[in-house]
């Protein structure tokens, strides 16, 4: 009966580490998940003319051209669409405006970007420069090449 205080012991310290480490790691595990699903637009694309685009969290390559950075400035959204507002205008010949309009439908492996030289023409879907279709690269495609 000697070993039953000493394993109590043990035990009412592990009782109450258990629940202070869950509080600390589901916070960050929530915060992970939470960003991966309000930025569907980050992976690789193609278009129906051939086209790579690859979009990671700070910036955005189209086909083998220097990648630019760009700024999240999506506000009043519903998930359905994303403005970006690219940083290094005079470095893609790709886009002829500053601000891209990501558009999504029903299929998350697809989306439609429009290009505009000002944010009060993309909020307001104006005066559109380039638009483009882009659809997820899928493993399926890799292995069809080989």
């Amino acid at each position: 009966m000697t070993y039953l205080p000493r394993f109590t012991s043990h035990f009412s310290h592990i009782r109450f580490l258990l629940p202070l480490l869950a509080i600390m790691f589901v916070p960050a595990t929530r915060i992970a998940a939470t960003e991966e699903e309000e930025t569907p637009y980050f992976g690789d694309w193609t278009s129906a003319h051939g086209d790579t685009l690859q979009i990671t969290s700070d910036s955005i390559q189209v086909n083998e051209e220097k990648p630019v950075r760009y700024d999240d400035i999506t506000e009043d959204s519903d998930g359905s669409f994303f403005v970006l507002q690219i940083k290094d205008q005079s470095e893609s010949s790709y886009f002829q405006g500053k601000f891209l309009r990501l558009a999504f439908g029903k299929d998350p492996d697809r989306f439609t970007m429009s290009i505009y030289k000002t944010l009060p023409d993309a909020l307001k879907k104006e005066n559109e420069v380039k638009h483009t279709e882009w659809t997820a690269e899928t493993d399926d495609d890799d292995s069809a090449d080989e």
